[in-house]
């Protein structure tokens, strides 16, 4: 009697094991349908810069694209100035010891 009750136990573990091992391989293989492959994204970017091409051609946005990169050009020498001058101001850094609490000379 207890070996037909550990052999009906034994086939539910089974099938439930095998249940959850099937959903998890189903929604394996989803993510795995929608991953997007390296040559995809590098078509993606191929059309971006076809795209921008496409635009200067164009030439037909508010400002030109030669004077927005020479906006960003300055704007990151302006960056690399003003981090090396706030590395120049921090070079001086002072530091004091606290004093311990039985210490009453005042340096005496």
């Amino acid at each position: 009697m207890a070996v037909n009750i550990l052999e009906h136990i034994w086939v539910l573990f089974i099938g439930v094991f095998s249940w959850a091992i099937n959903r998890l391989m189903a929604k394996i293989d989803d993510l795995e349908k929608n991953k997007a492959n390296n040559s995809s994204l590098g078509r993606v970017a191929d059309h971006a810069r076809a795209l921008d091409k496409r635009i200067d051609e164009l030439a037909h946005t508010a400002l030109p694209r030669s004077e927005i990169q020479r906006s960003h050009e300055k704007l990151h020498e302006r960056l690399n100035i003003m981090e090396r001058n706030k590395a120049d101001k921090i070079r001086n850094v002072r530091t004091h010891q606290a004093k311990e609490k039985g210490d009453n000379s005042n340096g005496q």
